[in-house]
């Protein structure tokens, strides 16, 4: 299954597959992405999976709505990378007792946070995308190009879209990471969609480099 749009019927949906949740009242925009954390399990578009993913805070085995879906076809040995790279930053979290909304960061996609006198990283701070993204990093798949000459432009309607809130509390846009009123070099979740919607060995080998429009799947 390459990433799919979960409208055109139902999917079995394997352990840490990408899950997707659009946009209420904007048909194709991706707002959010995440792990699925269970196996062989069937779902249609609207259905509630569980998943592994940063809210903030970072969540395991409760459920989001789900639009769209992304497959790669993990081996046994990747599974328990994956698993043990979850437990290590949830563990970082509980170990420095962490407040969810400091787990989290727009841009960077993920931003290591670090002790000031040893330089010994403390935990890392995600989006739902760079989340995803790391993910697959633990088994060396780079989804795709994340330079600064590699992603399109986004601009700040766009922003708003995937974080409503920061309409009304714009200071929270500096606080994640977006400095300036924009255009931005962001990883927006349906990126993700695009770089799964690829042949496996593509996926292994190339990193996908987004283009304009790829916030829609």
């Amino acid at each position: 299954m390459p990433a799919i749009n979960l409208d055109q019927g139902p999917q079995t949906l394997s352990l840490y597959d990408v899950v997707g949740q659009r946009a209420e009242g904007q048909t194709y925009f991706v707002t959010h992405v995440g792990f699925h954390d269970a196996d062989n399990q069937s779902i249609k578009s609207g259905g509630d999976v569980s998943a592994v993913h940063m809210r903030p805070p970072l969540e395991q085995g409760k459920t989001i709505k789900v639009h769209v879906a992304g497959h790669v076809p993990f081996t046994n040995d990747e599974i328990k990378e994956i698993s043990g790279w979850i437990a290590e930053i949830t563990d970082e979290y509980h170990k420095e007792g962490i407040d969810p909304k400091r787990q989290y960061v727009i841009h960077p996609p993920w931003k290591d946070e670090c002790d000031s006198n040893t330089g010994v990283r403390r935990y890392r701070r995600y989006s739902c995308a760079g989340f995803v993204f790391d993910g697959h990093r633990q088994v060396d798949i780079e989804l795709m190009q994340i330079g600064a000459d590699a992603l399109p432009n986004v601009e700040r309607p766009t922003i708003i879209s995937a974080y409503p809130y920061a309409e009304q509390y714009p200071m929270l846009l500096h606080k994640y990471g977006l400095e300036g009123d924009g255009p931005w070099k962001v990883v927006l979740p349906g990126y993700i969609l695009h770089a799964l919607n690829r042949p496996t060995d593509q996926i292994r080998q190339e990193p996908y480099r987004a283009k304009e429009g790829d916030e829609q799947f």
